[in-house]
């Protein structure tokens, strides 16, 4: 099995895995060049060239052989492909919808996220499950020109356009302010493909919850991170107060789905709630991060508890 094992948690050394991060250890190995931003530029590049390498097949926690697929999104049948082409489906009003369905509050829960990453001036950050660039961009602007980010997705044209959002934000910006490194991998969260290690931050944003192995995307979190760096995960929380789900209920059936059935949508926003009920609670999170590996983890209602964020921290070295 590719990565950590998770039926014990995530050995806390720092080594580069096998053939799989062979072209991302290749980066990390090379002599410093003069000038950060340069170095941190060339990474990049590299990283979405080792991300687009072949990936060898892994088997799942249950011993049957599976292949790698978007997202980590395995299931039976054709799910994980439906999956993908569900996401392909919504990304061109996607940031549109969000902003009309939160009435632009997701921007600030996102905001609150890479806060409590920890990303900070200078940071190497990852951002899982990227969709259009939302949560990279936030990163983007914590870790500033000496940092460098990562986007990764599974599902081609949300990275397309996040790919178009970075181009129009930087060309008009002067020469004297130049923007972070930043690439767009197509991968999947199962199998993340970084060396251990690698980053100083990471955020996931919405996409905890769509992958069919939840422990084991967040033992490949903790892997990827340097000793003390924390990942923030924000998703739809399963709250267990009865009034709160019967609010998210509401919003969710009578709000969010008659919205999107406007944009000949609705199908594709009726799986929301099934998924939010089929995710682990804030408790179980924080009890699975500790087991994948993490040294301490929090989960914190958001949007008065419609929302959450799991917030780990991974051990000193």
């Amino acid at each position: 099995m590719l990565g950590p094992s998770l039926s014990q948690p995530t050995a806390r050394a720092c080594h580069v895995r096998g053939a799989a991060a062979a072209p991302g250890a290749a980066a990390a190995a090379r002599p410093r060049r003069s000038g950060r931003g340069a170095q941190l530029a060339a990474a990049a590049v590299e990283v979405e060239h080792a991300a687009a390498a072949p990936r060898a097949s892994t088997s799942g926690r249950d011993g049957a052989e599976r292949t790698p697929g978007p997202q980590g999104a395995f299931a039976p049948g054709q799910e994980a492909a439906a999956r993908q082409q569900l996401f392909n489906r919504i990304a061109p009003v996607y940031d549109e919808l969000n902003d009309r369905l939160s009435l632009g509050q997701h921007r600030v829960w996102k905001r609150m996220a890479v806060r409590w990453s920890g990303a900070a001036p200078g940071h190497a950050a990852l951002d899982v499950c990227c969709g259009s660039g939302d949560l990279a961009f936030e990163l983007a602007r914590a870790v500033g020109a000496a940092g460098s980010v990562v986007g990764l997705d599974f599902a081609a044209e949300m990275l397309d356009d996040a790919r178009a959002r970075a181009e129009a934000a930087a060309a008009p910006r002067p020469a004297a302010r130049p923007p972070p490194a930043m690439a767009w991998v197509q991968g999947d969260a199962l199998d993340l493909p970084f060396p251990d290690c690698s980053f100083d931050a990471a955020t996931m944003g919405y996409g905890l919850r769509n992958v069919a192995d939840v422990p084991r995307a967040l033992s490949e979190l903790a892997r990827v991170l340097k000793p003390g760096a924390s990942a923030a995960v924000l998703d739809f929380n399963n709250n267990t107060d009865p009034l709160v789900d019967g609010v998210q209920a509401f919003f969710l059936e009578r709000l969010v789905v008659p919205a999107a059935a406007a944009y000949g949508l609705a199908d594709e926003y009726e799986y929301l709630r099934p998924s939010i009920k089929r995710f682990p609670t804030g408790a179980e999170q924080e009890a699975m991060a500790l087991a994948a590996g993490f040294a301490e983890a929090r989960h914190y209602p958001v949007g008065f508890g419609l929302m959450g964020c799991l917030v780990a921290t991974k051990g000193a070295a």
